[in-house]
């Protein structure tokens, strides 16, 4: 594996867990969001104006996070059949005239 690869294999992890933070509180801040009367009923006093807020200051985050995931696992999808076809397309490097 080339070093390409193995960065962008790492980036995908890092990303992995940060779009999973970023979706749990985003599901928990929309559920609130939908459901106010039962998350006042759970969570007593809430302000719904700093859910909706934090929820707004994360979702460009989240999908810019999510993109860039997408573009790494796209990479780590396509690389395998890349090489290989590069690897094809190479003449091999004992193939000259020790034969003869």
């Amino acid at each position: 594996m080339t070093n390409t690869y193995i960065i962008t294999k790492k980036i995908h992890r890092l990303l992995v867990l940060i779009i999973s933070t970023l979706g749990l509180i985003m599901a928990i801040t929309g559920i609130i969001m939908k459901y106010p009367d039962i998350a006042h009923n759970i969570l007593g006093s809430i302000n719904l104006g700093q859910v909706r807020n934090l929820h707004n200051k994360l979702s460009p985050i989240f999908s810019i996070a999510l993109f860039l995931m997408a573009l790494t696992g796209l990479w780590m999808y396509v690389y395998p059949s890349l090489a290989a076809w590069r690897r094809r397309r190479q003449p091999p490097a004992n193939s000259s005239d020790e034969t003869l």
